[in-house]
């Protein structure tokens, strides 16, 4: 199959959540804590794109296809039957995966989290995201049906074999929980886009020596301890960048 060529100058949407909006990445701008160097601005620079980024601090489903966020209607409503190419980084918040992160880097002195897990309920929510993914893919796909459709995973947060280090100072315990959680929603990310039959961009698999424990130049995802306070569990610059070119990457190879 030739490469995807999305035409110069055509409207390109990014839904998502904080990994996709950039938190603590310069230069930010709206209460979404989104970021004109994150990587969906990073795609359109490279393939000449009119760019409408969306994508939001705290977003989960809902936030993409029925509710408002910080006063912005919801995602869905900036994808048109003009749109070209629509990337989507989404799940996270659907698992309370930044949520448990923070909750538990604060429980280190207690020895960890996972007493406060509620963990029948997380059970729930990793069972119900796969269907949350493609109600996603399906609305994006009714709006614009002739869109390029890019699901963006997220990067992998916890090393492999649950290995810590200084910047990611979790409990041996909550490493594994939180590794399994971020397991949980890279599967589902594959599985929608293997079901829909759309493109993947996938960070996570690439994921060793890039980890928050990397040193800064090979570092992709930043640990408790981050570069900025703002980014802390979240991909850093380099993250963004990496995970635009896997954009551009899927394109071509499609």
């Amino acid at each position: 199959m030739p490469p995807i060529v999305v035409p110069v100058g055509a409207q390109y949407v990014a839904l998502g959540s904080s990994f996709a909006s950039g938190p603590g990445i310069p230069t930010q701008f709206t209460a979404c804590s989104r970021s004109s160097n994150n990587y969906p601005h990073l795609v359109a620079a490279a393939l000449h794109l009119h760019l409408v980024d969306v994508t939001c601090s705290g977003a989960t489903t809902r936030e993409i296809l029925t509710r408002p966020q910080h006063g912005y209607p919801p995602q869905i409503s900036a994808v048109t039957a003009a749109t070209a190419l629509v990337t989507i980084t989404i799940g996270g918040n659907n698992l309370q995966y930044s949520t448990h992160l923070r909750l538990c880097a604060l429980a280190v002195a207690q020895g960890g989290c996972l007493s406060g897990i509620d963990h029948a309920k997380q059970m729930a929510l990793d069972d119900a995201l796969p269907g949350q993914l493609a109600d996603v893919v399906a609305a994006v796909k009714k709006r614009a049906p002739s869109a390029t459709i890019v699901i963006v995973a997220y990067p992998r947060i916890i090393p492999a074999g649950s290995q810590t280090c200084d910047r990611l100072s979790l409990a041996p315990a909550d490493l594994t929980f939180l590794s399994d959680v971020g397991a949980t929603l890279e599967r589902s990310l594959v599985q929608a886009a293997a079901s829909a039959d759309v493109l993947l961009a996938d960070p996570y698999v690439l994921a060793d020596g890039h980890g928050p424990c990397a040193a800064d130049a090979d570092r992709w995802v930043e640990g408790r301890v981050p570069r900025s306070p703002d980014i802390e569990f979240h991909p850093n610059a380099n993250g963004h960048a990496e995970m635009a070119a896997l954009v551009e990457q899927a394109l071509i190879a499609a």
